[in-house]
């Protein structure tokens, strides 16, 4: 994946469309994560392509928004738009990074539960 992109995971739909505005706003790749995608590595979402067949997994309870080669400035822009957007800040958030690009979509989700519990 060579462009910046944003893959969201958003069950009940309800940020879909705002998302998707505000990454064409900044030139971002948009991708919503389907509940048939959820065994597709992040590398794979990320990467735009067609996977296959994966494993039907359950669907998640929670949205989660992974970036994708999103740095710096750019990133605190995304949040503040997802502030505006009135996303709470409590939304599972992570960065694609090498380590966790070979994980699957529901993998990464259960790694962010584990460190939301972690912190509480």
């Amino acid at each position: 994946m060579d462009q910046a992109a944003v893959l969201l995971y958003d069950p009940q739909g309800v940020w879909t469309e705002g998302v998707k505005k505000l990454c064409a706003q900044r030139a971002l790749r948009f991708r919503r994560v389907e509940d048939g995608e959820l065994g597709w590595t992040l590398a794979q979402l990320a990467g735009g392509k067609r996977a296959g067949a994966a494993p039907t997994l359950r669907p998640l309870p929670e949205p989660v928004v992974v970036y994708c080669k999103v740095g710096g400035g750019g990133l605190d822009q995304l949040l503040a738009g997802l502030a505006r957007l009135g996303m709470p800040r409590t939304v599972l958030k992570a960065v694609l990074t090498p380590t966790n690009a070979g994980w699957t979509f529901a993998a990464l989700y259960g790694e962010l539960v584990r460190e939301r519990q972690a912190m509480l």
